[in-house]
């Protein structure tokens, strides 16, 4: 079926809603353009790259990245779209700060951080090929649920864009909240099959997440969850990168430039994730835990959860790597009884 032509100008920039003129404050979402404030260093609204894509409003900001709703001309849909920017070493030279001018837009080497320019852009170059790389790998599992779709990627603006399926729902953290704080262990562990399944594929293929957490796993409108935001995804083999982390979902070894991380790194950010969602309580930084390890069953803590499910969350939250499950595949194993 032929796709319809849309007016840009007759797009939300908050929602991508179709409006019934420019400008008119979206009946869906509330979202003006004359009231938007173009938050630091981010692209204006209306913007298009790579020749097919209308950026709209900035719906997240990370270390590593920008992230616009977008609407893709080509498929008539609208899209999340990712920008590398690492705020460490980048920052955007815009020369004009109206929404109908066309600006030029580049990505410059900031020496706020850093007193060797050629080191920052070492590792700002270094970061954008990876960034594209893993792109790559990450759209190999466009199908597979349980993961945000990689539709598109390119170079553009001296930086690097991946576009995503727009997941329109609930993260699970939000929705978590929203059930009292807490979910049953037969609501979440249901929802948080495909979720492992496609994760586990993810790190075969090299790939570790590094930021999972209950803000990172959307829940959609049919109520089927999706891993998302893979801004600080690196490959096994990268060593001495920088220190990401969130507190309360980061296992020890992330706390360290050279530690050594794997898919057991994904293990124990998964079982704090689901430890948070079950309980509604944030487990302990890892450095706290190391000192002095006060962490609860999640039967001590009124879940409840068969004793091997227990058990299995606890030992994907042991402190030492060593001592987790080397696999996501192992954790499921034991939490559903079954096989990937």
């Amino acid at each position: 079926m032929e796709k319809r032509l849309v007016n840009p100008d007759n797009l939300c920039m908050g929602c991508m809603a179709e409006l019934p003129g420019p400008y008119a404050r979206c009946p869906h979402c509330g979202f003006e353009t004359r009231n938007y404030r173009r938050p630091q260093n981010s692209l204006p609204l209306y913007e298009i790259v790579n020749g097919k894509y209308l950026i709209g409003r900035v719906i997240g900001i990370g270390g590593f990245g920008i992230t616009y709703i977008g609407w893709d001309f080509y498929q008539s849909k609208k899209v999340c779209i990712k920008e590398y920017f690492p705020r460490a070493v980048a920052a955007r030279n815009t020369h004009a700060d109206t929404y109908s001018e066309q600006i030029s837009v580049s990505v410059q080497y900031s020496m706020m951080y850093t007193r060797n320019p050629s080191r920052a852009q070492y590792a700002y170059m270094e970061g954008l090929k990876t960034y594209i790389e893993e792109a790559k790998t990450l759209s190999r599992f466009y199908l597979m649920p349980g993961i945000v779709s990689v539709r598109d990627f390119f170079y553009g603006n001296n930086t690097a864009y991946i576009v995503m399926e727009y997941i329109d729902g609930i993260d699970m953290k939000r929705y978590a909240k929203a059930r009292g704080g807490r979910l049953s262990p037969g609501e979440l562990f249901p929802i948080l099959r495909d979720v492992l399944k496609a994760l586990d594929e993810v790190n075969r293929a090299g790939i570790i997440h590094r930021d999972i957490s209950p803000d990172n796993i959307m829940l959609t409108r049919d109520y089927k969850a999706k891993l998302i935001d893979f801004g600080a995804a690196r490959d096994f083999a990268v060593r001495n990168g920088p220190v990401l982390l969130k507190h309360g979902y980061a296992p020890i070894e992330q706390y360290y430039r050279d530690g050594k991380q794997g898919a057991w790194t994904d293990v124990y950010s998964m079982c704090a994730s689901i430890y948070y969602l079950l309980t509604g309580v944030r487990i302990p930084d890892a450095g706290e835990r190391q000192k002095q390890d006060t962490l609860q069953s999640l039967q001590a803590m009124g879940v409840s959860v068969s004793e091997g499910q227990d058990r299995a969350v606890m030992k994907g939250l042991h402190i030492e790597a060593e001592e987790r499950y080397p696999a996501i595949a192992a954790l499921y194993r034991d939490l559903y009884g079954e096989a990937i």
